[in-house]
């Protein structure tokens, strides 16, 4: 590389005089000297593997002559301190007249074949979104307002593209950019109302039902209540009928007085039943009702996201509870 680059510096001192070409066309002399001797410089430290500084000398020799071959030099500094985007930019620039800023066939194969190294790397990213107010961030860092699409050449790997805008649900989605391909995302942003979900701590039936229950248990409490009342009062009209001289106090001694014992003690029975079934019907349809209210729902969103895959990517939604 250190041969290459004191060929190409001999070869812009060599077409200075050369104001016909056209990276040459605008450049004062006196530019094109100061250029050549900044540029000579940087090749040196180049040399010394001094490539942080040879940058500096390739800059500013660019900022007086805009030369492809100062480009293509900058451009496998750049290589060199691994700042492959910069470099692919550097690259396209230093390729845009082809081959006729380059002295030899093999020069400007050398060049094409930086280009073509360094294309494997990197990609390009493309977004678009349609909401007004809206900003679309890649990687965390703003990029553009919408409504608009941008596209910008990146790193080859995955990329992060957030659009969000006041008033909607924040969108991220991932893209995996291959190199020497575009990705592409549509950014659409939904109202947040529209994607809220209600999430109950307990499934909003199992309360009511609850409750219902209990109050169909209370309901029968309640008749069984009245059906043993009811027994009891016929149990003491037969009492008063069947033993007007009075009975045994046992009701066991005659068929008679066991059946009016019977009928006493199915009475109590169905009277103490339904007060039972009452009660717990009643504490069922209090704690029912009590659990209802307290079921209150949690407003959740849900997570958009974009999964990536080699071919591009594949939306989809997760529930965050």
């Amino acid at each position: 590389m250190t041969r290459l680059l004191a060929i190409v510096a001999v070869l812009v001192f060599a077409r200075t005089a050369a104001a016909d070409v056209p990276w040459a066309q605008g450049v004062a002399k006196d530019d094109q000297t100061k250029a050549n001797a900044l540029f000579a410089e940087g090749n040196q430290l180049f040399a010394q593997q001094a490539h942080a500084p040879a940058l500096d000398k390739y800059r500013a020799a660019i900022a007086l002559w805009d030369h492809p071959l100062i480009e293509f030099n900058m451009a496998v500094t750049l290589v060199r301190l691994d700042r492959i985007l910069e470099a692919a930019d550097v690259l396209d620039k230093a390729l845009r007249f082809g081959k006729d800023p380059y002295p030899t066939p093999e020069q400007y194969q050398q060049a094409l074949d930086y280009q073509k190294l360094v294309a494997g790397r990197v990609g390009t990213v493309e977004a678009a979104c349609d909401q007004n107010d809206a900003a679309v961030l890649l990687d965390g860092k703003p990029w553009f307002a919408c409504p608009g699409k941008q596209s910008l050449r990146v790193m080859a790997g995955e990329h992060v593209i957030v659009g969000e805008s006041k008033g909607f649900m924040t969108i991220s989605k991932r893209v995996v950019v291959a190199g020497g391909a575009t990705a592409s995302a549509k950014v659409v942003l939904l109202p947040i109302d529209a994607v809220i979900k209600l999430e109950y701590p307990t499934a909003r039936w199992i309360p009511w039902a609850v409750a219902a229950v209990g109050g169909a248990v209370t309901l029968g409490g309640v008749g069984l209540y009245f059906t043993g009342r009811t027994n009891m009062e016929q149990f003491e009209a037969d009492f008063a009928l069947e033993c007007p001289m009075g009975c045994n106090a046992g009701l066991d001694s005659t068929p008679a007085e066991r059946r009016l014992r019977e009928d006493r003690d199915t009475a109590k029975l169905e009277g103490n039943v339904g007060m039972s079934l009452i009660i717990a019907g009643g504490a069922l349809t209090v704690g029912g009702i009590a659990w209802a209210i307290i079921n209150r729902p949690k407003r959740v969103l849900p997570k958009m996201e974009v999964a990536p895959t080699s071919g591009g990517a594949t939306a989809r939604i997760r529930w965050q509870f």
